[in-house]
């Protein structure tokens, strides 16, 4: 007898599911395929079925992917901006295509597609959002400065580099899927935590009515409306009318209010330093979170604000100034003492534990990797079927990606020696991009099908540091080391970024009937316009966060560049690798009693200011969850259906708090630096 297979993420299908896939009458987006998704069997026969229906009519459609390739990269530099003020990684636009698919009544393969390429153009950049801005702190912040004023980056490497080696590693990301699309997504599907609002909005454009077609129409005046008032409002907080003095500033400007922030006096902080933000894209984010998930996400901030930083002033700390090589104590350093033992002691402890949480998630992730592996061998040559004959491709053909890992190998070697590196580190840094990508890409996108959340800074911060041992190795010198490992990390980010991104595509694909060459068509298309205007976007916020121009928390961007700095600088004091450490151990603490080690690191980055709107608006969507909607939903007896809607409009109200906010913000940030970029 042969070996049964285990199986480890398939649910058992209901008796009427199998039934009706027996007999062959399941249709998708029957009440019976909701109740079978993930059970291996559902998926299998919507995969059979997809062979020979994915072929009638033609959802991709030229005009309709255009429009999300552009509103995509214009996302790119929002979401940007987005991640640089907050630490999370957020774009609204791919609710935007649904509902613009919805109000225009789009097959739901068409909306599907569209959002793929929307998304494939504005996730491209994450490399750019966490990783990039860290040669700039390095290059130019005053926090980065060694023994006599100097940085450890003595000069930018030219853009076309880094811009080159992302577009050709995000086509690598994306093609390797392909691999494991029919072992994780048919035969032993994985979840995807979240996935189900893209189906249920799906099921909604599939089985349109004049109701439905009214309400989308709606929910797209809710997120106008939203975006609108927004961008209004961070206008008045922002826009510097008279000279860098905004509408606010003028009117609450004082010991109160400072910068969009309702602050405790500087002169009273000496224990802690109470704040709200006005902050509209930290309340959308709490909002989607719900309270709970922003209580988690928030104890990393409480603990340093009303434990840690505390702590440091009552003992009267001594710390480490890197610029002047001396120790100094908090208490003599400045009049808020609060905010000095945050900057000197507080942001280090975070910086560890970003590092520890990041670190021990990938090691929890070990099973992850030894199934990836096994999964990838028992893909048998000849099993694939990626070109039906008479009809065309069902899937991109799998030998692109070694054709792609030899181009990527040869022209990521040739654009950096051509950006003036030498050739042997331009070679190895090559081998180790295709390498980790593969990889590392492997464990990530399969922890973000078991939770809904990729790791890319976990893993980027591993390939930062094996980059930086093995340019030591080779008697690298330390500019050229640290510019080619944060290169090479931000590439990295986008290539795994990509893998991420693609899953959701596919996995909304096989229930709505799309060939999964459409969609891979989709997402490729959006790479290089939405690569271009990340690099643009990169250097512009960029230079404004380490010139100091824009008021930007970037927790990511400095825990890279404090990573580099403390590895590689002869003037790392034994201080600084101590806070580090203890950081580090709090980081391991919290990934195992919480399983959000990173994200709790980075809550002891946040103010005060930045983290209790969020949690305003969690505990916001917990009371009108409460208070109105269940109440509602019993008493009128809504189906599920009418309740999703409900939900879907505050989704747009919040999605127009991040959008207005970003593209306000984009918009500010570009005006401010117009002298830089020559506008």
């Amino acid at each position: 007898m042969g070996k049964v297979r285990k199986y480890s993420y398939r649910e058992p299908p209901t008796p009427q599911g199998l039934k009706g896939m027996e007999k062959g009458t399941l249709n998708r987006f029957d009440v019976e395929m909701f109740s079978n998704l993930n059970t291996g069997a559902l998926e299998q026969y919507l995969e059979e079925k997809n062979r020979v229906e994915g072929f009638k009519g033609n959802p991709f459609q030229w005009k309709k992917i255009a429009v999300g390739v552009i509103l995509g990269t214009f996302f790119a530099v929002c979401t940007m901006y987005v991640g640089l003020k907050v630490g999370i990684a957020i774009s609204g636009g791919w609710y935007i295509i649904y509902l613009m698919g919805l109000a225009l009544k789009w097959d739901p393969r068409e909306i599907n597609i569209t959002a793929g390429a929307n998304t494939g153009a504005t996730y491209i950049a994450t490399g750019f959002i966490f990783t990039f801005p860290a040669l700039y702190l390095l290059a130019m912040h005053e926090d980065y400065t060694m023994e006599g004023g100097t940085h450890l980056i003595t000069s930018i490497p030219p853009l076309f580099v880094v811009l080159m080696a992302t577009i050709l590693s995000g086509f690598i990301g994306v093609l390797y899927f392909i691999i494991f699309r029919r072992v994780w997504l048919v035969e032993d599907p994985l979840h995807v935590p979240g996935v189900e609002a893209n189906i249920k909005l799906l099921e909604m454009s599939h089985d349109i009515s004049r109701g439905a077609t009214e309400r989308a129409k709606k929910a797209i005046r809710f997120v106008t409306a939203s975006i609108s008032a927004t961008m209004f409002f961070i206008f008045l907080r922002d826009w510097p009318l008279w000279g860098e003095t905004t509408v606010l500033d003028k009117l609450f400007g004082g010991e109160y209010y400072e910068y969009g922030e309702i602050i405790q006096p500087y002169e009273t902080a000496k224990y802690t330093h109470l704040g709200f933000g006005l902050i509209p894209i930290q309340l959308g984010v709490g909002w989607f979170m719900k309270f709970r998930v922003a209580l988690l996400v928030s104890l990393g901030t409480l603990l340093q604000w009303f434990i840690i930083v505390p702590l440091a002033v009552s003992i009267n700390t001594p710390v480490y100034d890197a610029s002047a090589d001396a120790y100094f104590r908090v208490g003599d350093m400045g009049p808020a003492t609060a905010l000095v033992a945050f900057a000197k002691i507080g942001r280090l402890i975070a910086i560890g534990a970003i590092l520890g949480g990041g670190i021990t998630g990938l090691i929890k992730m070990a099973p992850a990797f030894k199934t990836a592996t096994s999964d990838v061998f028992k893909i048998k040559k000849g099993e694939r079927k990626d070109y039906i004959e008479g009809r065309g491709w069902y899937e991109w053909p799998v030998s692109h990606i070694k054709a792609m890992a030899v181009i990527c190998l040869i022209s990521v070697t040739v654009v950096f020696v051509a950006g003036g590196y030498p050739f042997l580190q331009s070679l190895v840094l090559s081998v180790v991009l295709v390498g980790t990508t593969f990889f590392l890409g492997a464990i990530a996108v399969k922890v973000m099908g078991e939770t809904g959340s990729e790791p890319v800074s976990g893993t980027s911060f591993l390939v930062l540091l094996l980059l930086i041992f093995v340019f030591m190795l080779l008697g690298t010198d330390v500019n050229t080391t640290a510019v080619m490992a944060i290169i090479g990390t931000t590439v990295f980010a986008g290539a795994i970024s990509m893998s991420g991104d693609i899953i959701w595509d596919f996995k909304s694909g096989i229930y709505c009937g799309n060939r999964p060459y459409h969609l891979m068509k989709g997402e490729l298309l959006g790479i290089v316009p939405g690569a271009i205007a990340g690099a643009i976007g990169a250097v512009v916020l960029s230079t404004g966060l380490a010139t100091g121009k824009l008021k930007l928390i970037a927790p990511q961007a400095h825990a890279f560049a404090t990573t580099v700095l403390v590895v590689l600088s002869p003037q790392t004091g034994a201080q600084t690798v101590q806070l580090l450490a203890l950081g580090f151990g709090i980081g391991v603490f919290a990934e195992l009693m919480t399983g959000m080690g990173t994200a709790f690191g980075l809550g002891m980055y946040f103010p005060l200011s930045l983290t209790l709107p969020m949690l305003l608006g969690g505990g916001l969507r917990d009371l009108w969850e409460k208070k109105w909607l269940e109440p509602k939903v019993k008493k009128e007896k809504w189906d599920e259906k009418t309740k999703t809607l409900k939900v879907m409009d505050t989704y747009m109200v919040a999605t127009g708090l991040i959008v207005g906010e970003a593209i306000m913000g984009t918009i500010i940030a570009f005006y401010l630096m117009r002298d830089i970029i020559g506008i």
